[in-house]
């Protein structure tokens, strides 16, 4: 998909009629790149928006989920102000597709109703190419929506953007960051489909079970049975767990709010950064934390060894000597003596009768001799013990390594604990009356947070258990049908249903995992071309987690997510959903275009060379709407050098409610673009 021109009339701040190309007039397919350069708040994001609204008639976007109504008119306030008139507002885009012209436009009129505005939705019309010379005008918005879907599918249309709110979903440990991969994974891959049968077929394995269970007796209808209530306790959890998540994620979004006025309160703005970042810290080591946690519960059956270690020296020891002074393996076998005193004849042919000095000597031997058996198997628990006593050093080496790690990292915990408590106390203790209510609030929230992901870990924990418990039960019910024969019409489709559940499963879960690898290995790739030197030799891959969270490895492979800075935080969003879009396309050239809202605001100048050198090579298109503070003499430098640099606009405030587009040439840019460092 190629955008080529945007025309908007009343949309947002874009008073009368307004155009944006997005391709030379030469039509030069090479110069990909579109710069528009504009001030915060004179409409950078609206142009984004004006591009969703024509597509999908979409009104908001996902930035949008604390905007009230009111405040999303997407009519021209100052032109409702300026007439008593209904408003027309449309946008039209003009784009092809696999070598097809569209052109799409989408109108709604709005009127002022004394302090009320009343937007409504007028025509949609999509003109088509459909051979050179001619078209088609379609007007029905179903037959609209379905050609715009098979271009680009409305799921994927937030991949359009790079903005600060999604980067900041990325790189958070948090829910918002497993739904936000989750969701781009089945969106970009369409698998929701596979899903779908899934559930589809768990609908229809839990009506035939019920069924089966009513007609079978006896053990059979006691492990149906149980499957059941396995099952549904499995749903109840997960639905818990979604609960506990949403939860999670209001409270954690309510505290983003509290810490947003927490901003405005300068003389604690510092110490606000300062606990932010202590705060990213904890929860990296509690990670770890729990990492630790899990290898050491994989070393306690090793480490029960340790406890019996005086008994087991005691038992090799006895038999060590024993096997040291000839007893163990006897000189002769007792069976040999046995056979020598009932025929009263050695085996060296010397007679050995009852009360002679030879038979003396033969009862000696049967006394120092022990039965074959015991002999064996005291050779044998000589040799396990041997073995056992070798591996003591190793397991208790293992063991003290690893308490001491935990013992270290506890330690950076409660050292993090009490940096954030003291902060805190700063904090809640200025003279600003509404910093204290914010910071008791907020400390609430935390500990809400805290508690709430604590329930969501235990029950993560219970869901374990009922996958292992379902798949035992599983095995007994397969058994069970096998010994007792039962093969009637109501097992043969519940056991083809079963077989199909797991088999759909397999390949979901085989399919997401391999998908997961790819997508950690190409982010990898993406992120190694576009971060700095000094991260090339700290970070060393990124990965997505069974979970769906991801993760960034350092170079001895430890999670270090909550350690990268800013700017190394937005190169890895980028990376991650640039992968995302590289597995959705056909070849190593994405087929969407690619959007990035103030793209180098927190990158440093070594990481923004790197993400212009870079983004044209695979992108179809790259629109960086971009301010005065991060798009420089530097920058456009950097742009124009790549030779894939082909129009220029600026966004000229003109009065309240008012922006105007205004087409540059790319070499005058030059002329009012600033030096690093310079603020006028």
């Amino acid at each position: 998909m190629i955008l080529h021109k945007l025309v908007v009339k009343n949309f947002r701040q874009f008073r009368g009629i307004q155009k944006i190309r997005f391709v030379p007039k030469d039509d030069e397919q090479e110069k990909k790149v579109t710069v528009i350069y504009g001030e915060n708040g004179r409409g950078k994001t609206g142009i984004f928006r004006a591009i969703m609204f024509c597509l999908y008639g979409d009104q908001r976007l996902s930035q949008d989920s604390h905007v009230t109504e009111k405040e999303l008119s997407l009519v021209n306030v100052a032109e409702l102000h300026a007439t008593n008139n209904p408003v027309e507002c449309f946008v039209q885009l003009d784009f092809s597709h696999s070598g097809y012209k569209y052109s799409l436009k989408r109108t709604m009129l709005g009127m002022k109703d004394k302090d009320e505005i009343i937007e409504q939705r007028d025509k949609v019309r999509l003109t088509q190419q459909t051979a050179p010379g001619n078209s088609l005008t379609i007007d029905d918005p179903r037959e609209i929506g379905r050609i715009i879907n098979s271009i680009l599918d409305q799921r994927v249309r937030e991949y359009f953007l790079f903005d600060g709110e999604k980067i900041e979903r990325l790189t958070r440990a948090s829910p918002e960051q497993r739904r936000e991969v989750a969701g781009g994974l089945r969106n970009l891959l369409h698998i929701d489909a596979l899903e779908v049968a899934i559930k589809a077929t768990a609908r229809l394995q839990k009506r035939l079970d019920t069924e089966l269970e009513k007609k079978s007796t006896g053990q059979y209808a006691k492990i149906i049975n149980q499957i059941k209530q396995n099952t549904e306790r499995h749903s109840q959890i997960e639905t818990r767990i979604e609960g506990l998540e949403t939860e999670i994620s209001n409270a954690v979004e309510e505290k983003r709010k509290l810490d947003e006025q927490f901003e405005k309160i300068r003389e604690i703005s510092d110490l606000l950064r300062d606990r932010n970042e202590l705060e990213d810290r904890e929860r990296e080591i509690q990670d770890q934390l729990s990492m630790l946690l899990t290898e050491i519960k994989t070393h306690t059956g090793r480490l029960s060894l340790v406890l019996v270690s005086d008994t087991v020296n005691t038992i090799f020891d006895h038999i060590d000597q024993r096997k040291k002074r000839g007893e163990i393996p006897s000189e002769i076998r007792k069976d040999l003596i046995e056979k020598i005193l009932l025929d009263q004849m050695c085996i060296c042919g010397r007679e050995t009768l009852p009360n002679s000095e030879p038979y003396y000597k033969i009862i000696e031997w049967k006394h120092r001799s022990n039965e074959a058996a015991i002999e064996d198997f005291m050779l044998d628990l000589w040799r396990i013990l041997s073995a056992v006593k070798n591996h003591y050093g190793d397991v208790v080496f293992s063991a003290e390594t690893l308490l001491q790690r935990y013992a270290i990292t506890k330690n950076d915990i409660e050292k993090v604990r009490i940096a954030l408590s003291e902060l805190n106390s700063k904090i809640g203790s200025s003279e600003r009356e509404d910093a204290a209510k914010l910071q008791k609030t907020r400390e609430l929230l935390e500990g809400k947070i805290i508690q709430l992901n604590a329930n969501r870990a235990a029950n993560m924990s219970i869901l374990q258990d009922l996958q292992q418990e379902h798949e035992g039960l599983l095995a007994q019910r397969k058994e069970k049908e096998r010994e007792e024969g039962i093969k009637n019409e109501l097992s043969r489709r519940a056991a083809l249903v079963f077989e199909t559940h797991q088999a759909l499963k397999e390949v979901y879960n085989e399919f997401t995992q391999d998908i997961k690898t790819a997508i950690g290995k190409s982010a990898t790739e993406f992120f190694k071309k576009l971060i700095d030197s000094e991260g090339v030799q700290t970070l060393q891959q990124i990965i997505v987690n069974e979970d769906y969270s991801i993760q960034i490895l350092d170079r001895w492979e430890k999670p270090f997510l909550a350690n990268i800075s800013a700017g190394q935080r937005q190169i890895m969003s980028i990376s991650f959903i640039a992968a995302l879009a590289k597995a959705a396309a056909t070849g190593d050239i994405f087929e969407m275009p690619f959007f990035m809202d103030s793209p180098f605001g927190r990158l440093s100048n070594e990481h923004r060379r790197n993400l212009i050198e870079h983004v044209p090579k695979f992108a179809s298109q790259w629109i960086l709407l971009a301010t005065d503070t991060e798009f420089r003499r530097y920058e456009a430098g950097l742009l124009r050098k790549t030779g894939g640099w082909g129009c220029f606009y600026i966004l000229k405030g003109e009065g309240p409610g008012a922006t105007r587009i205004i087409e540059c040439e790319i070499e005058d840019a030059f002329t009012f673009l600033k030096d690093e460092g310079q603020t006028t």
